[in-house]
């Protein structure tokens, strides 16, 4: 099979087991549903995906990578540090909402699964960390965020991080992700004042 038709039948696949597992759940979604779902024979399906599991992964990663490949295009066209970083918050909490049902299936899954969950995760925040710190220095070479240095940069990209990490779990818990751009203004205002200060 050439690549191409490979790449196609692996998004069939991911699309099929998405909205399985958004429907029935992780626990309740077999092997034999997603095959019969994307048309495929299980034999086919085992010949992309050796289990459950991996399309699980395959399934979150990917919306994960979409997340992190429009928030990063979002930030790209900001001009200021602060314009980037209302542009991480807003970006993610839009596609928050946007996949509010696959979040909710995985918040509801993790225990099952916390070691798959926990490892995207973590790949997913370092990349987002980055982003941050990287900010942070932009911000910091154009007199921004005159209060803070270049040893500061780790700490302040954490703590962004986790305070944005913070208040997505708070809106998914409380269902407030409709009115989330609102309280993010608000928030983000609190933050940058912080630190401009």
């Amino acid at each position: 099979m050439s690549d191409n038709k490979d790449e196609c039948i692996k998004t069939e696949i991911l699309n099929e087991a998405q909205k399985l597992f958004i429907r029935f759940g992780w626990s309740k979604t077999t092997m034999e549903d997603i095959a019969k779902a994307a048309g495929k024979g299980k034999s086919t399906l085992y010949y992309y995906y050796k289990s459950k599991e991996q399309i699980f992964d395959s399934v979150v990663t990917r919306e994960m990578e979409e997340v992190f490949r429009v928030t990063s295009g979002e930030v790209a066209k900001a001009q200021t540090a602060e314009e980037k970083l209302m542009a991480i918050g807003i970006t993610k909490f839009r596609a928050i909402q946007k996949n509010a049902n696959l979040f909710n299936v995985i918040r509801g899954e993790v225990e099952a699964n916390i070691h798959h969950i926990m490892e995207l995760k973590r790949r997913y925040e370092a990349r987002e960390i980055s982003m941050v710190r990287n900010i942070l220095k932009f911000g910091l070479e154009r007199g921004e965020l005159s209060h803070y240095t270049a040893d500061d940069v780790d700490a302040v990209a954490f703590a962004l991080v986790c305070a944005f990490k913070g208040i997505e779990i708070g809106l998914l818990i409380e269902n407030k992700l409709t009115d989330f751009e609102g309280r993010m203004g608000t928030i983000h205002s609190i933050l940058m004042h912080g630190l401009k200060a």
